[in-house]
């Protein structure tokens, strides 16, 4: 004979299953763009430390010069918690069996509003990066991010301007070669992946840009060359459509980014993934089925990307 607790054990699996149907339905964008990792401590601490710098020259005999790495800006993760929970009343299930098997759709839609959490706090990081200070105390995108602790005076740049367009996407590559540098003040070469990422309002100003047919400059009277295709592109875009980037999603219809995701900089970590847990509440007779998941996500270094908020 079943218990109350047997209930809620018995259905707590098939719930997980239901969850992570929805969950994993449609095609995540922040695993593009995150260095994404598990991790099962209470938080994450990140310092930062350079390489060496360029070789000096040395002459014949002597031993030449030693040199210590400098350390950049620390950062913590701090795994949030995220919870949705579902109940079941004994009634319900005393008058129907098949009750708490109805509830399948309950858990379909907690897997949805799982996912939709993950993609929103991985967006909102890019977002707030052209307003929120990061470990070096600079917004994300800014003019002026010190080169590392102990040389303030020299900055570097990862703020762009302008609307997303041909001639300031070639503004941007200008940008990139001027602002790249590690802490040590050595160009970084980009030889990786670029991920041009943009909300749905730009997807066809980016499509026109980057596509192959485009062997002309698109809205130019003198029909130029678009370098952005074949032979003449200087960088491998890959472009990515992000809807949780979108004004309506809090963020803006005209902001664009170019991130650099194999310098893995951008971090989503998991303490734990989504899953269920269940217990019954004999005091208000009902089965309780709570989704859970814990999660941080961030950046450590402002070197992840360049971004421009379209205006």
């Amino acid at each position: 004979m079943n218990t109350r607790n047997d209930h809620a054990a018995l259905y707590t699996p098939i719930y997980d299953e239901f969850l992570l149907s929805t969950y994993d339905e449609y095609s995540q964008v922040h695993p593009k763009i995150y260095n994404v990792k598990e991790d099962d401590s209470k938080q994450v601490d990140i310092d930062d430390i350079s390489g060496l710098g360029r070789w000096d020259e040395t002459l014949e005999a002597e031993a030449g010069e030693t040199e210590d790495p400098v350390l950049g800006y620390s950062k913590t993760y701090t795994h949030g918690k995220y919870t949705k929970t579902m109940q079941v009343s004994f009634e319900a299930v005393d008058d129907d069996e098949y009750a708490l098997m109805k509830k399948q759709g309950t858990a379909e839609e907690m897997g949805i509003g799982a996912r939709d959490r993950v993609e929103y706090d991985a967006a909102q990081i890019l977002v707030n990066a052209f307003t929120v200070a990061g470990p070096d105390g600079q917004y994300g995108f800014d003019s002026d991010h010190p080169k590392n602790r102990d040389e303030t005076g020299t900055t570097y740049d990862n703020l762009l301007s302008g609307a997303f367009s041909h001639d300031n996407l070639e503004l941007a590559e200008t940008a990139i070669a001027d602002g790249m540098f590690t802490m040590k003040g050595i160009p970084i070469p980009i030889t990786g992946k670029c991920i041009l990422l943009h909300p749905t309002a730009l997807r066809g100003k980016v499509k026109r840009v980057l596509s192959e047919r485009a062997l002309e400059r698109p809205g130019t009277a003198n029909r130029d060359i678009n370098r952005f295709v074949g032979a003449g592109t200087t960088y491998d875009y890959e472009p990515v459509e992000w809807v949780y980037l979108n004004a309506a999603m809090g963020g803006s219809d005209t902001a664009w980014y170019i991130i650099f995701p194999w310098l893995g900089y951008l971090k989503f970590y998991w303490r734990q993934r989504p899953h269920f847990t269940s217990w019954v509440d004999e005091a208000t007779d009902v089965y309780n089925f709570k989704g859970r998941e814990r999660h941080s996500v961030g950046y450590d270094n402002w070197r992840f990307g360049f971004g421009s908020t379209g205006l």
